[in-house]
């Protein structure tokens, strides 16, 4: 007779809380089975060590001129770079601190100088925030909804094609490489909702062809409240401020003021230092980047559209 063991598999790395034991109602207690990773994954304990390490030289970043200040301050735009390294992030791409996946989508929103494009199976934070929208609606296949999205790209200018990496519903991937060129063949760019797809697969923006992507660290096993939008300046530079407030301006008068650049315009107000650029230096090493990436019409040709058999 063949007997059945358990056996237990330890976690590929730790977790903050995964000693956690849950009360019975009838008494005693039982390890705490956590089934809402994906929608908010625990922080792992090498990021929580690391803003342990740096809790006690916790000041303000850009704010001060003190050892502690310096090095929080260092610590901030470290994660900024480790965060576009993690993406694979071409040169002319910034990296902007959030609140959430959400937060960097309304920021996006109030930059874009145009109509944008989206699927009508969107979640409401990659469709309430955008203006002036154009709505397809998705096939049941995911060649004709890329056959519909090029249609619809061609039948008009748009300023923008956003869509979601994958699914929070089915974990469906769109060929994101492919829409990529759909939209830059049309004088459109291309914003990938990643806060499901960043968690799950290794993201490099330069090699696809993304220029702009959002994602949040609760998704991504880092602890708070951190979002990232990272993408190409110019539209954020020439925006009106996200917020308005200091940090955010280089020379204010009563009549005048003259706003920074990005990322500094987007994020007025004291920074908080820890936890958002520790898990992307965990999880991946350096990605290398691919330089003279082209986004204007006519840079991908297609003669025909054909409708998928």
């Amino acid at each position: 007779m063949t007997v059945a063991t358990a056996t237990c598999i330890a976690p590929f790395a730790r977790v903050s809380g995964c000693d956690v034991q849950v009360p019975l109602v009838q008494g005693g207690t039982c390890s705490y089975a956590n089934f809402d990773y994906a929608a908010s994954a625990p922080a792992l304990a090498s990021v929580t060590d690391r803003i342990s390490e740096l809790l006690p030289f916790y000041a303000s970043v850009h704010r001060g001129a003190g050892y502690a200040s310096r090095i929080s301050t260092t610590s901030y735009e470290d994660s900024r770079e480790s965060v576009s390294r993690f993406v694979g992030a071409d040169e002319d791409q910034v990296v902007v601190f959030t609140r959430n996946t959400t937060d960097s989508i309304n920021l996006l929103a109030g930059a874009v100088p145009g109509d944008v494009v989206v699927l009508d199976i969107e979640h409401h934070a990659n469709l309430l925030p955008w203006k002036n929208t154009r709505v397809v609606e998705a096939a049941d296949s995911v060649s004709e909804t890329v056959w519909r999205i090029a249609v619809e790209l061609e039948r008009a200018p748009a300023a923008l094609l956003a869509v979601t990496g994958a699914s929070n519903v089915t974990g469906e991937v769109l060929p994101i490489a492919e829409l990529a060129d759909l939209a830059h063949a049309c004088g459109a760019r291309i914003f990938v909702d990643g806060a499901q797809l960043v968690p799950h697969r290794r993201v490099d923006l330069a090699e696809l062809g993304v220029d702009y992507l959002a994602f949040s660290g609760h998704k991504l096993y880092a602890p708070f409240g951190a979002g990232v939008l990272v993408g190409r300046r110019d539209w954020l530079d020439e925006a009106e401020p996200y917020l308005a407030g200091g940090g955010a301006v280089r020379e204010v008068s009563l009549d005048h003021t003259e706003w920074a650049c990005a990322p500094a315009v987007t994020r007025p107000g004291p920074e908080r230092a820890g936890g958002r650029g520790d898990r992307c230096r965990v999880r991946h090493p350096r990605v290398a980047r691919r330089r003279g990436r082209g986004t204007s019409r006519g840079t991908v040709v297609r003669a025909t559209r054909r409708r998928p058999a």
